[in-house]
């Protein structure tokens, strides 16, 4: 039987990455959430998804880090998924709708973004038992100017529908009503300030051992904004761009059943700096799995 993707697509004058893979020859598909609807501080992210495919085309395909050639990646680009701006229900719909048909043929979603807002409906749509979050922010409150389905909101409601494990990498502005329910709900974080530590490391690397079916998502404002401005809503002391690295070095013999990189904010990216970290991320990602 052909293979064929059972939701909604708007295609785009770009592709990621550009080399014309097919979908039957493809191991990973992406497809891109512009929606920005929600977001709190600066909108802009719903135009993440075509200036991470514009900002790939002048990039080199290859991973110093992990030696991997990346000309010939297996990444189909689907297009972006048609959503409806300001309908979060209806969106929310058609994102598990395209993560279940991507899942149903065998391949391996990436989703990229736009809001934060979805992680929690994709990675339930995966049936992901342990979620590892790169974020500068919780994101557990209980609503933010009374939306409960905020971006501020996704990982509380990633737990909230059964979701077991979250590790927050990267966390550094919150709530005092986020870090009394992190706690109670033992949520793990490592800050920026610790990410390096061997203690952290082995934080890491023990939760990722005792994850079955683990869901990487990663907000662009995790990063320090000297290294991306780019995000809706910034916040300093993050993240290197190396610190990545120690991740996904953990990850890449894992059961990682998703990727998304998500909050990428274009207007706010002038130089294109943060469209070019995430569409490198995407590619050492790719690296580390096909290495």
């Amino acid at each position: 039987m052909e293979e064929h993707l059972d939701f909604y697509l708007t295609k785009v004058g770009f592709s990621f990455p550009g080399n014309g893979v097919s979908l039957k020859d493809s191991k990973y598909i992406l497809f891109g959430v512009p929606f920005d609807s929600g977001s709190s501080a600066y909108p802009g992210s719903r135009f993440g998804p075509l200036a991470l495919r514009q900002v790939v085309q002048g990039m080199e395909l290859w991973s110093q880090y992990f030696r991997v050639d990346l000309e010939n990646m297996l990444i189909y680009d689907a297009g972006d998924a048609a959503i409806s701006h300001g309908d979060f229900r209806q969106s929310a719909e058609v994102i598990e709708k395209a993560i279940k048909s991507i899942a149903s043929i065998k391949k391996f979603p990436i989703m990229v973004g736009g809001e934060h807002t979805f992680t929690p409906y994709a990675a339930t749509a995966l049936g992901a038992d342990s979620l590892i979050v790169l974020d500068a922010h919780a994101d557990c409150r209980k609503d933010f100017l009374g939306n409960p389905y905020s971006h501020a909101c996704a990982t509380r409601l990633w737990l909230s529908s059964g979701g077991k494990k979250v590790l927050q990498i990267g966390i550094r502005a919150t709530s005092k009503e986020e870090r009394d329910f992190c706690a109670e709900n033992d949520v793990v974080q490592i800050s920026p300030f610790d990410v390096r530590r061997e203690s952290s490391q082995e934080i890491i690397k023990k939760f990722v051992q005792q994850s079955h079916a683990l869901y990487l998502s990663i907000d662009m404002d995790a990063f320090d904004p000297a290294f991306a401005p780019g995000v809706g809503t910034p916040e300093p002391f993050g993240l290197f761009p190396v610190d990545a690295f120690s991740v996904l070095n953990l990850l890449k013999e894992s059961n990682v059943v998703g990727l998304d990189v998500m909050e990428l904010c274009p207007p706010r990216d002038p130089s294109f700096i943060t469209s070019a970290l995430a569409a490198k991320l995407i590619m050492e990602f790719y690296a580390s799995r096909e290495k």
